[in-house]
């Protein structure tokens, strides 16, 4: 619980790819190997969802199964695919650009808390149709953290009914996130905003023949509202601050964006910056969002030559397999230029920061786009430097130790 990722990869190198802890009496089976993973990951059925989904966020999409999921899939998928998306690239750059317009040069910014409500900013103008204010929007923030803290070590570990301060928060900021998502349903069944993705749940729920009925509506609401922004604003956290602390990077980073942009990026011109592409993905492996990704086998099982039994916790350590020597060079350096002759799809399962098969996440083009639009934005007005490097924990997401502040140069 001290250190969780150095224990895991201490143990991996140690005993192996797959290895059995015990973790205050209930057996943990972590796996950290891209065949092991990839086996996982293709077999929703045998590797579930474990209850803690259900319990931060009721029937959302990220939490249920089978035939439920298949049908909120169908429904959701169409606000996330690329051709969609690439019609609202500048309504990601103009979130971008009016939340920055005020950084003044010299100032320390806490590009941490920034990032969370760009990124909210732009799950609630392209998907959710609605605009808010950057008070409403920190608020939300601040209660979406919250849901963080039930899968902070010290308590998942822990059986349900221990009360500890982490889930005192997460408690109290899953009701601030849930009767928020009941406001905004209710607004958007009195005023939709056409071709939204509110607007579709208030009609899902309100049809009764959807098979929707207001509480799994309003639970895909408080899971859209964490999944929707959590990730994103972690990864263009990660990479300011890399962009911030090498500065090889960041000359090649500007010198590409003064060379393609001659104003606020467009979606085209976003698709010409490929130095900024290998950023993206640098950070997605050298600081996955999601460090883990939890499952709960229903049957035994045979990973490789081990077997796991049925109903056993299991745990497919993304952050080992995108820092393990074996599938990358030099793995804890960060250099964009590994990416120049790869792709993440040649990395096969030993890159996963979206998770991979059936269920692979679903705003994945989404978060990439955002993430070069906001980036570009920011780079093109500002140089970025820190004075410290970054430390890491795990909680439901990768989590930075403390604010995260950079020093901001006009760049204009």
């Amino acid at each position: 619980m001290s250190d969780p990722f150095g224990f895991v990869r201490q143990s991996v190198d140690s005993t192996g790819d797959a290895f059995r802890m015990q973790l205050l009496g209930k057996d943990v089976y972590v796996l950290a190997h891209p065949d092991y993973v990839g086996t996982a990951l293709s077999n929703p059925n045998t590797f579930a969802k474990p209850d803690d989904f259900e319990v931060a966020f009721g029937d959302a999409l990220l939490a249920v199964e089978g035939d439920q999921w298949q049908r909120q899939r169908h429904s959701m998928e169409p606000f996330f695919g690329p051709r969609r998306l690439a019609d609202h690239a500048e309504t990601m750059t103009e979130v971008a650009a009016s939340r920055v317009a005020d950084w003044a040069s010299g100032e320390s910014v806490p590009v941490d808390e920034e990032m969370k409500a760009i990124a909210l900013h732009n799950l609630f103008e392209v998907v959710l149709g609605q605009s808010l204010s950057d008070e409403e929007i920190d608020e939300l923030s601040t209660a979406a953290q919250a849901l963080n803290l039930w899968f902070k070590p010290t308590s998942w570990a822990l059986p349900e009914w221990v009360p500890t301060p982490a889930r005192h928060k997460f408690k109290r900021g899953s009701a601030e996130l849930r009767e928020r998502a009941r406001t905004l349903l209710a607004a958007s069944g009195e005023r939709p905003q056409e071709d939204s993705l509110l607007a579709t749940l208030a009609e899902l729920r309100d049809d009764p023949d959807s098979a929707y009925d207001q509480s799994e509506v309003l639970d895909q609401v408080v899971g859209m509202l964490f999944a929707g922004h959590e990730t994103t604003a972690l990864a263009m956290t990660y990479a300011l601050h890399q962009i911030a602390t090498h500065p090889t990077v960041a000359d090649r980073f500007h010198a590409e964006i003064d060379a393609v942009l001659d104003g606020r990026p467009s979606f085209d011109q976003l698709q010409e910056l490929d130095y900024l592409e290998r950023i993206v993905d640098e950070t997605l492996r050298l600081y996955p969002p999601v460090h883990a990704i939890p499952r709960v086998t229903t049957e035994s099982v045979g990973v490789g030559d081990y077997a796991i039994p049925e109903g056993a916790t299991v745990l497919l350590s993304v952050w080992c397999l995108h820092r393990d020597p074996r599938f990358y060079d030099d793995p804890l350096t960060f250099d964009p230029g590994r990416w120049a002759e790869t792709s993440p799809r040649d990395r096969g399962h030993a890159f996963v920061p979206f998770g991979a098969g059936p269920r692979t996440c679903i705003g994945r083009h989404f978060a990439r786009l955002e993430a070069k639009a906001v980036l570009a934005e920011i780079g093109r007005r500002y140089r970025l430097d820190a004075d410290s490097g970054i430390e890491v924990a795990p909680q439901m997401t990768t989590q930075p130790e403390g604010p995260v502040n950079l020093r901001v140069s006009d760049r204009t």
